[in-house]
């Protein structure tokens, strides 16, 4: 199937059950599980291995700056924006101002509140990112022809979609501070990991 049907029809296709004929089988969705694990353990050593842009700012704070690349914003809507709480954006946020990679500037629809902006500094730090983390994926993918990369973007978006559709699901469908209803993450390490790992 050329890319462009690919990409179309998986950014078409409604996130429904599929027919019983051709639903995931378990054996599949845990192979997948195991998969995702690896390869997001790979990617968090990694990330932590790279260099730093500016030594004010580790990984940590880069969903923070990518956040913030457009319009400014509240922090309450960062927070929800990058799936994390205010509590820990306000501490991100604190240290970021401090170093002068953020500004603070007033919100002209309510006076007692703040929204945050990049400073040119911050600017400045997120393109060489940009830049550093296109040229890092084009070495990694230089085995791979442009219509695969094309394709994968494509399924991978798909799955983002309704990985933070289902997040949203699951949010609303268990009461708050009920214990008996929390599940751990699917992406947490389990005794019998390493065995399948590849």
């Amino acid at each position: 199937m050329p890319t462009e049907a690919i990409k179309t029809q998986a950014a078409a296709e409604p996130n429904t059950a599929a027919p019983p004929e051709t639903a995931v089988q378990p054996e599949t969705a845990q192979a997948l599980s195991h998969t995702l694990v690896r390869v997001m353990k790979i990617m968090s050593a990694m990330k932590h291995q790279a260099p730093r842009q500016h030594p004010a700012v580790d990984p940590s704070h880069y969903p923070v700056l990518f956040c913030l690349s457009g319009d400014p914003q509240r922090v309450s809507a960062v927070a929800e924006s990058i799936h994390s709480d205010v509590s820990t954006v306000s501490r991100q946020v604190s240290h970021l101002v401090h170093h002068g990679l953020l500004d603070k500037i007033g919100d002209p629809d309510d006076r007692r509140a703040q929204l945050l902006s990049l400073s040119p500094s911050g600017r400045e730090v997120i393109d060489k990112l940009v830049r550093g983390r296109g040229q890092w994926f084009g070495e990694l993918l230089a085995s791979w022809t442009d219509e695969d990369v094309r394709a994968f973007d494509a399924y991978l978006t798909r799955f983002g979609d309704d990985l933070e559709a289902f997040k949203a699901r699951v949010s609303t469908s268990i009461p708050t501070g009920n214990a008996a209803h929390q599940t751990s993450s699917p992406f947490e390490t389990t005794p019998e990991e390493p065995a399948h790992e590849r």
